[in-house]
């Protein structure tokens, strides 16, 4: 036959004729990844037939499960740190039971040496305390109020009865005030079933001061003989 009288073939015909020659093609890539994989080792001879890929639906899975199981790692990072230095800021106050005003040891609770325990000192015990227990962000002001007040403008205070209190947290007596004197405030220690608190407080009878069983709706501190306002949190605590 003259080859410029072949017969073309159809248009579908060509197309069956490409697809089967792309599956032939695929079968062996397969083929091929199948038997490299056997060859070193990544893949077992057994399993070599059922080899698959995972499906984007199987890897998105997997990325949502991975994720997940970070966060939950990280959460109880963050619990295990906030509980280690709530314990730390317990022991560090428990450690100043019975130093007394007037001394060395008291002097020591403000920063700016030209202060003593001659003057109120409950909150520069307090202060130091979060500062020795590692409290990154501690007030300054030198009043019970002014510490519940520091407490409010960063996010940190619980008026009583609005939330538990914690070991740790810093218990004020009188309603939050900037450098207004009369007020008090403690370091909470522990925190009994019955609600209850047991608290260390400086400058309470001249001396830091444990006091026990606590209820937080009758206690009252300061030289104006005030009630407990709230506390404030220790941050990232």
């Amino acid at each position: 036959m003259n080859p410029s009288h072949r017969r073309a073939l159809p248009v579908a015909a060509k197309s069956r004729t490409a697809r089967t020659s792309w599956s032939h093609a695929a079968a062996r890539t397969g083929a091929a990844l199948t038997a490299a994989l056997v060859v070193t080792g990544a893949l077992g001879a057994g399993a070599a037939g059922a080899a698959t890929l995972p499906s984007v639906g199987q890897r998105s899975e997997r990325t949502v499960a991975d994720a997940s199981a970070t966060r939950t790692a990280t959460d109880a990072s963050a619990t295990r740190t906030a509980a280690a230095l709530r314990d730390r800021i317990v022991s560090v106050a428990r450690g100043e039971i019975g130093v007394r005003e007037g001394t060395a040891e008291c002097n020591k609770y403000f920063p700016n040496k030209s202060h003593t325990c001659k003057t109120g000192w409950c909150a520069a015990f307090v202060e130091w305390t979060w500062r020795e227990a590692g409290v990154k962000e501690v007030p300054s002001d030198l009043t019970g109020r002014g510490v519940g007040y520091w407490g409010k403008q960063h996010g940190l205070w619980h008026p009583v009865g609005s939330a538990h209190p914690q070991p740790g947290d810093l218990v004020v007596y009188g309603e939050p005030a900037k450098e207004t004197p009369g007020g008090h405030v403690g370091v909470v220690v522990a925190v009994h079933g019955d609600g209850t608190l047991d608290t260390v407080e400086g400058n309470y009878s001249d001396k830091v001061t444990l006091r026990t069983h606590l209820n937080p709706r009758t206690a009252r501190g300061g030289a104006d003989d005030l009630r407990v306002a709230g506390y404030v949190t220790p941050p990232s605590a």
